[in-house]
């Protein structure tokens, strides 16, 4: 009678099993002050795609804090579907290999980073990331897992950051806001790519408390802007003073926004 994979795992596990496995919202976090997905500038989803499981690091919740060997022998989430997950590697040891994940596992990257398991297929990341590491040392090269659904997202973590830190001078009158728009999306070689552009609307109080200026601005701008602000810790400087007061007096205008000298 063969011997169970599970068993083969604790018996003998590799170095990198005492790792701890990565939460995906330590960097793709919807529930801050800000959502990260605002600030994707771009996504390419890859179906029926290939991974190498050393490339994973993590994973959206479940076992996310333990490290891997504890998640195979102590799980904090659902032990049962995690023995499931090995007996039916057992049954069915070509699973991982022959395409029949069909899509039924989810992995995203953020700028080109390592991978996570997001929403789909965390118990059975866990399993493939033993299975090929076991068919590694027997056979001197690594496998990769088929038929996997890849995301891949590029963010402006920069204006991500920025938009951060001016939050927090709210109280001193300035209110940012962010939206994001679709401008395209495209099949290249069976990869869906899809184009965003972030804007920012930014409300500033700090000249007149009853006279809001307020603009809308691109990236660009925002990250001008905000660098600015942030270079003054908040305080309106002498020569945007002088700017509102010339522009109320002298053009009549009482709400656009007063940028920085570029």
């Amino acid at each position: 009678m063969s011997t169970h994979f599970i068993a083969i795992v604790v018996e003998n596990p590799p170095a990198w099993a005492n790792e701890t496995i990565r939460n995906w919202e330590e960097i793709f976090d919807r529930r801050g002050v800000a959502d990260v997905l605002d600030f994707v500038t771009q996504e390419i989803s890859e179906p029926l795609s290939q991974i190498d499981m050393r490339q994973v690091i993590g994973q959206d919740g479940h076992y996310a804090g333990q490290t891997w060997l504890e998640a195979v022998t102590d799980p904090q989430y659902k032990p049962s579907k995690m023995d499931s997950a090995f007996r039916k590697y057992d049954d069915n040891p070509s699973y991982y290999f022959s395409g029949e994940v069909r899509n039924d596992m989810y992995f995203s990257s953020l700028n080109g980073g390592p991978w996570y398991c997001d929403s789909g297929g965390n118990h059975r990341t866990i399993v493939a990331k033993f299975v090929c590491e076991r068919l590694f040392r027997e056979r001197g090269t690594y496998p990769l897992v088929c038929g996997v659904l890849k995301h891949s997202y590029f963010a402006d973590l920069e204006a991500l950051d920025l938009f951060k830190k001016l939050h927090e001078f709210r109280d001193r009158g300035i209110h940012v806001t962010v939206q994001r728009r679709q401008l395209s999306d495209y099949l290249v070689s069976e990869k869906h790519i899809f184009e965003y552009e972030p804007t920012f609307f930014v409300a500033d109080f700090r000249f007149d408390r009853d006279n809001l200026r307020s603009q809308w601005l691109s990236a660009q701008q925002f990250h001008h802007f905000a660098r600015h602000v942030l270079k003054h810790d908040g305080r309106v400087t002498r020569f945007e003073r002088l700017k509102h007061y010339w522009l109320q007096f002298a053009c009549g205008d009482f709400s656009s926004l007063i940028l920085p000298p570029q």
